[in-house]
């Protein structure tokens, strides 16, 4: 359901229907059902397409099975996986796509850095994805979009999807000859071999897209669904040292034990299983991990650390160090913390990237500032971001920890950090004009706030965008608690002042945060978990509120997640939904709203309930520990 601020926009609509003739307001309704109906039949197409291209790329798949309907074509491939193909005119504009000499994608004119052929014995992982959608700066003209992750698209500059671009369909013709299912691309025929009942598919539990994890150092198996002849043979191969071995046979449908012992230290390869016929070869693959406990030990064994949208590696990387207890902090590069030290860090930071040294989440790794940290980034880098520390501060005279230098910073992402509020203390002031932030993240973390001791009443800020320029903002699954016991905090985790910019076209996501005594009634104009005026397409859900204290921060009894609609803006309540109320209070003093105020719409007002979301002894709120009962789980964070 979507609300209005203003009903303008629906009076004018109603004007101009009652003024259509019927007939033709149905004759434009079935136009649009045509125009649909073929926008999603081409781009259902393409990627069916993109699919079959693939598997004739891989060169390592049959086809045990396949049937005709029409124009359909339906395969059944050796691993399992079944495809579908429509022949026939669909449309006639289409994105260009080619594949480069060296074997890459190229797409609409433009190679790109993705494999299309396989290389050394391995899959091309990528397989472009397609789609049609307005393009925002083409005065929303439909475009054709790319993705090679299947979540981030990009639209192609010269791939307008309306009018003709003559550019034909990618496949040009399928038949199955002489044993082949023949894919022709432009003058080039691809052949897939059709081997009836040719099977090899694995099935390996525990795999998570893609990936197998595994202990080092300790057996384990999976297990391949084959259908063998006789003759038949069936191999595996894995780097030495991963023991690879495969499970006596016998002809006949059943399933092949592959089992393998991995080294101890972190390791990861591609297991490919094959089987052969004659001179036909089916094969399936898998990418197994050894699990480390170690992001020092991964680091060095070439592995990927990821952080938001950024990959630390030692190839990308190379000059990263393991800072031991006592050690400071530089200004610029990439850190690890050693378990169980403590490191020193004052001054600016320029481009730096702090890592816990392991993956336990107990944030033994600690950082220890004095004074303000003022953030800053050269161009085009990456900004500061932190991975599984503790950070604190021995002290600052200003009244906040954190601000910026001067310049728009590219990141700043917190992800399974513990971060130490000092009291009586703000956690930043981004307040200097010409600065900013493109991209927040703050993720899975504990956030410890003590009880204010200077006023007790003090509503403490964690960010706050003074003046500059602020991009994408993702706050999830964080915990928020009051660290003192029986006392409450009134926090505001982030807000805008009137000279601060928030960009247009921005992602704001505010999910599945937790508040245990972390209160959000602030004073008697505003209050709010996000106090910036809402833009519709912002999520504000599943976020959790408990307390046992009824703290009234500046004589203001008004809690809410939200300050206020944008200057005419809409919602959808989807969007807005799942926000829960907690409290063990009975003569509660306290109301609640998704907005300040509850003439925004209908249901705008949150009631508080008196029971528990915890499981009986779990919760410990002066460190932000729970267990959630499992009716309520979906709400609220979980940090593991």
């Amino acid at each position: 359901m979507r609300y209005y601020k203003s009903f303008i926009l629906f009076s004018l609509l109603a004007l101009v229907f009652v003024a259509c003739d019927t007939d033709d307001l149905e004759k434009d309704i079935d136009a649009l059902k045509d125009r649909v109906a073929s926008v999603e039949a081409q781009v259902q197409r393409l990627n069916d397409e993109m699919n079959i291209l693939r598997v004739a790329l891989d060169g390592n798949k049959t086809i045990t099975n396949y049937s005709i309907n029409g124009d359909t074509y339906t395969l059944t491939l050796s691993n399992g996986e079944t495809l579908t193909l429509t022949q026939g005119e669909v449309g006639d504009n289409y994105p260009s796509i080619d594949i480069s000499e060296d074997g890459y994608w190229v797409i609409a004119g433009n190679k790109t850095e993705w494999r299309a052929k396989a290389k050394d014995g391995e899959d091309a992982t990528i397989t472009p994805q397609f789609k049609i959608d307005k393009n925002p700066d083409a005065d929303g003209k439909k475009y054709w979009w790319v993705s090679y992750d299947g979540s981030t698209w990009k639209v192609l500059e010269n791939g307008l999807a309306e009018g003709e671009n003559n550019n034909p369909p990618l496949i040009n013709k399928v038949e199955v000859k002489d044993g082949y299912f023949n894919v022709t691309i432009g003058d080039q025929v691809y052949q897939i071999p059709v081997v009836e009942g040719l099977e090899c598919a694995i099935n390996a539990e525990g795999l998570v897209d893609g990936l197998w994890t595994i202990a080092g150092g300790v057996e384990a198996s999976f297990s391949v669904k084959v259908n063998l002849a006789d003759g038949d043979l069936v191999r595996v191969n894995a780097p030495a040292d991963w023991n690879a071995k495969v499970s006596e046979y016998s002809a006949g449908a059943t399933d092949v034990i592959i089992t393998l012992i991995p080294p101890i230290t972190p390791s990861e390869c591609i297991i490919v299983v094959e089987v052969t016929r004659g001179v036909n070869t089916a094969s399936d693959q898998i990418k197994a991990k050894t699990i480390s406990d170690s992001y020092w030990a991964e680091y060095q064994a070439g592995f990927d650390i990821k952080i938001g949208d950024v990959v630390i590696n030692k190839f990308d990387y190379p000059n990263a160090k393991l800072l031991q207890d006592g050690e400071t902090v530089p200004a610029t590069g990439v850190y690890f913390i050693a378990d169980g030290a403590t490191v020193k860090k004052s001054g600016p930071v320029t481009d730096l990237v702090l890592i816990a040294e392991k993956k336990d989440n107990k944030y033994s790794s600690k950082i220890s500032t004095t004074g303000n940290i003022s953030l800053g980034n050269l161009a085009e880098g990456i900004g500061f971001l932190c991975k599984g520390v503790a950070l604190s501060s021995e002290g600052t005279s200003n009244v906040y920890w954190f601000n910026l230098s001067g310049n728009i910073i590219e990141r700043l992402y917190f992800d399974h950090c513990r971060i130490e509020f000092m009291i009586d203390k703000n956690f930043s002031n981004f307040d200097k004009t010409g600065s900013g932030i493109k991209n927040l993240l703050i993720e899975s973390c504990h956030i410890a706030v003590p009880a204010q001791q200077a006023t007790e009443e003090r509503t403490v800020l964690f960010l706050r965008y003074g003046q500059g320029q602020y991009g994408n903002m993702t706050i999830r699954n964080n915990v928020f608690y009051c660290t003192t016991e029986n006392k409450a905090v009134s926090l505001a985790p982030l807000m805008t002042t009137n000279k601060a910019t928030v960009l247009e076209g921005i992602n704001v996501c505010i999910e599945n945060n937790t508040l245990i005594n972390a209160l959000l009634n602030h004073d008697n104009s505003t209050s709010g978990f996000m106090k910036i005026p809402y833009r519709k397409g912002w999520k504000m859900k599943n976020n959790l509120v408990w307390y046992d204290v009824a703290l009234i921060a500046n004589k203001n009894a008004t809690a809410s997640f939200l300050s206020e609609l944008g200057n005419m803006e809409t919602f959808d309540i989807e969007d807005l939904s799942n926000n829960k109320v907690f409290t063990t209070v009975e003569d509660n003093p306290l109301t609640w709203g998704i907005f300040r105020d509850n003439k925004v719409f209908e249901d705008n007002v949150i009631i508080p309930e008196l029971t528990t979301p915890f499981v009986d002894g779990t919760l410990v709120d002066t460190e932000g520990k729970y267990t959630l009962k499992p009716e309520y789980q979906g709400i609220g964070a979980i940090i593991e």
